[in-house]
């Protein structure tokens, strides 16, 4: 995941920053890391120099060990000193990764809390608070006998602590795990994705290692474990209904929150997380050390080219989370204050169609027909084309991008303009004296959402706006902010919140999936029809609402499948239902560009 990736950059200091204009202690900045042979099984010492891009081309589509552990991350040593500040265009509205899915919540708080593993920046998961990886070779994935769940045990690392000294312990995991089962985690959005399988954490004596115990069969336990432990001693002093809005604020009570990684935020608002070295980590990817860096800042401008005036102004020394369009403008930097870097990464850009099972739009996505109409309406090259003119990118077809262990290729409905307009007509729309598409006297109206300050979505909703006229659809474009409003919680919006999501206050919704690399994580949730977002707790991320047979049966099959060679066959048929139920339209597998100052070293990408 990127989020991830960040977050092993991070934690290991491969990121040296030097003096820059926003204050920073003089620093000079590290040689390229060292190189060594990969590493070729799961252990606490990952192999090799950084590699730029997740790829699963250099091992045997079979070979599970090299395509889920074999990394050629390697980070090179620091010097210490100086503060790092990190650009963003979009901020945080809340620091609990529980409960949100917004990616700059997982950005903002990766410095400062840990997973038991982590994901390298070539797409393989090594240990982070965990001194090995549990695997069935190794005897940490044990079968039920009965074959209905299994068990897996993992072991901290030694010596870890909170930053406020308290011991890190199992406990951690085993807490949230309590808190999940509380009758009051109303918008949690974790809380359904792992939990609810386990029926017993058992700690030692000293606290280093859980058996946990799943009584079903839960795919997902590799992704799950890169999940973070939380300070018990902590959390377990706010209501489990106040921990959304009391635990982990936007604001200066952050302070009051222990943290397990490297740094420690020492502040939060809307424009900026401050970030201090934690005198009392004891940890890391490759070797246990102190983090090489006095301070870290996160610096958020409100939109993008904010963020790039910033970066080439000097004033921060990495500019995250922009994406390929943006490459152009970033180029243009002095090389005295910095470069450009372009790097693929597991994302996909798409048009999420709210399939409306209600029919309380009453604009007919419940159709299967008419989100294919829709889809065949939609020229993606001509989008890419005005996205990055010039650049040689392919359209997308599926939700599992290049280098993913468990991508199959598919066929997607082509670009067809007269076809479209045929499948409407035999689902009852007729073109009417406006000239619209409309069905029992109701004219079809699409409401396009995206976030706002992101011109290039806003380009592809004009395009597709026009591809919608092309077959005589009305359509209008609204944008809304990002963290409050689109991808805002349950627990964080109401019934009348627009383009929203969750909500489904929105017909199509233009953004972009960031793949962790679990076909499980990745497909349940998202596509399984009893995840809907309004269902039980509110904690469904299906915001699609999208129901098909085909889909839950084969996420019902990789739900049940523990070992990860039978999840490829799995997520190939998730990957089928997929293409032949459409919930979303894949666009493009999206590249990130990045601004790297002059003053940041050992970059290995997201």
């Amino acid at each position: 995941m990127r989020s991830a990736r960040l977050a092993a950059t991070l934690a290991v200091a491969a990121i040296i920053v030097g003096a820059c204009s926003s204050g920073a202690t003089p620093s000079p900045a590290a040689s390229s890391a060292p190189s060594s042979s990969p590493s070729t099984a799961p252990s606490g010492s990952p192999g090799a120099s950084a590699s730029p891009s997740p790829s699963a081309g250099a091992c045997a589509p079979t070979d599970i060990n090299c395509l889920l552990f074999q990394t050629n991350y390697n980070p090179g040593p620091g010097q210490s000193g100086g503060t790092l500040v990190m650009g963003e265009w979009e901020a945080p509205t809340q620091l609990n990764p529980f409960y949100s899915t917004a990616f700059t919540t997982i950005e903002a708080i990766q410095p400062a809390l840990r997973g038991l593993l982590t994901i390298t920046s070539d797409g393989k998961y090594v240990p982070d608070l965990a001194a090995k990886i549990p695997t069935f070779d190794n005897g940490g994935v044990v079968l039920d006998s009965n074959g209905k769940g299994f068990t897996l045990t993992v072991t901290l690392k030694p010596n870890l602590q909170w930053s406020d000294g308290h011991p890190a312990t199992m406990n951690g995991l085993k807490y949230p795990w309590q808190g999940a089962n509380d009758p009051n985690p109303t918008g949690c959005s974790a809380c359904t994705v792992r939990y609810p399988d386990i029926d017993s954490i058992a700690v030692s004596s000293d606290g280093l290692t859980a058996t946990i115990h799943f009584k079903d069969l839960f795919a997902g336990w590799l992704g799950w474990l890169t999940s973070y432990i939380l300070p018990q001693h902590y959390f377990s002093t706010i209501p489990v209904a106040q921990a959304a809005k009391q635990s982990m604020p936007v604001s200066s009570a952050i302070t009051n929150m222990p943290w397990s990684g490297p740094f420690k935020i020492t502040n939060a608002s809307s424009s900026e997380i401050d970030y201090a070295r934690n005198p009392d980590w004891h940890g890391g990817v490759s070797t246990a050390h102190a983090a090489y860096l006095d301070n870290l800042k996160f610096a958020y401008f409100g939109d993008k080219n904010g963020e790039i005036a910033a970066f080439k102004n000097g004033e921060i020394d990495i500019a995250f989370d922009l994406q390929q369009d943006a490459y152009p403008a970033i180029q243009t930097v002095s090389p005295s204050v910095g470069t450009a870097a372009l790097t693929p990464v597991w994302e996909y850009e798409h048009f999420d169609l709210n399939n409306d099972p209600t029919h309380a739009r009453n604009n007919g996505l419940w159709d299967p027909n008419v989100r294919k109409a829709i889809a065949m309406a939609v020229d993606k090259q001509a989008i890419i084309n005005a996205d990055f003119p010039g650049q040689n990118i392919t359209p997308a077809c599926s939700p599992a991008p290049p280098g993913l262990w468990y991508r199959k290729a598919e066929t997607c409905p082509s670009y067809d303009p007269a076809g479209a307009k045929t499948l409407l007509q035999q689902a009852g729309y007729a073109v009417d004296s406006s000239g619209y598409m409309a069905k029992g006297g109701h004219e079809m109206n699409l409401e396009l959402c995206t976030t706002s300050g992101n011109p290039t979505r806003l380009t592809e909703l004009q395009k597709l706006q026009g591809f919608l006229k092309d077959i005589n659809v009305k359509s209008t474009i609204k944008t809304a902010d990002a963290g409050s409003v689109v991808f805002a919680g349950w627990a964080d919006t109401t019934p009348t919140t627009d383009c929203s999501i969750y909500r489904g206050t929105y017909d199509i919704a233009d953004f972009a999936y960031v793949i962790t690399g679990s076909p499980y994580n990745d497909y349940f949730y998202t596509y399984d029809s009893a995840q809907w977002p309004e269902k039980g707790d509110h904690s469904g991320s299906n915001d699609t609402r999208f129901s098909s047979p085909q889909m839950d049966a084969a996420l019902a099959k990789l739900a049940t499948d523990v070992n990860p060679a039978d999840q490829l066959t799995d997520a190939g048929a998730v990957q089928d239902a997929y293409n032949a139920g459409i919930p979303e339209i894949p666009l493009y597998y999206r590249s990130e560009a990045t601004g790297l100052s002059v003053h940041a070293g050992n970059w290995p990408a997201y």
